[in-house]
């Protein structure tokens, strides 16, 4: 009989231990797929963020330099950083000629 017990008692604390663990590695896994989800949705706004204001600084040089221009200024913008999109909002500003803008966005290159 008291081999019985300790059998029983075993098996409520193979239990017990699966319980637990199964808890566990539920509540972990919510937790690391929480945070990678944030993550994710953290880089996409800011992708997203970045890419609006390059619409909008390539929509303000169509409107002050025109369309060709605003093209041009797009292709240099394509895939650049937000310090390069600030630089070339300040260059819409403070550029007289379209010509001016881009050698200033382009560095030359344009």
């Amino acid at each position: 009989q008291a081999e019985e017990a300790a059998r029983e008692l075993r098996r409520e604390g193979r239990e017990q231990g699966l319980e637990q663990g199964l808890e566990q590695g539920l509540e972990q896994g919510l937790e690391q797929g929480l945070e990678r989800g944030l993550e994710q949705g953290r880089a996409q706004g800011l992708e997203q963020g970045l890419a609006d204001k390059r619409a909008l600084v390539v929509r303000l040089a169509e409107r002050r330099f025109g369309s060709e221009t605003a093209e041009r200024l797009r292709r240099v913008l394509a895939g650049s950083g937000p310090e390069a999109v600030d630089q070339a909002a300040d260059a819409v500003v403070d550029c007289d000629t379209g010509d001016k803008l881009l050698a200033r966005t382009s560095n030359g290159a344009a």
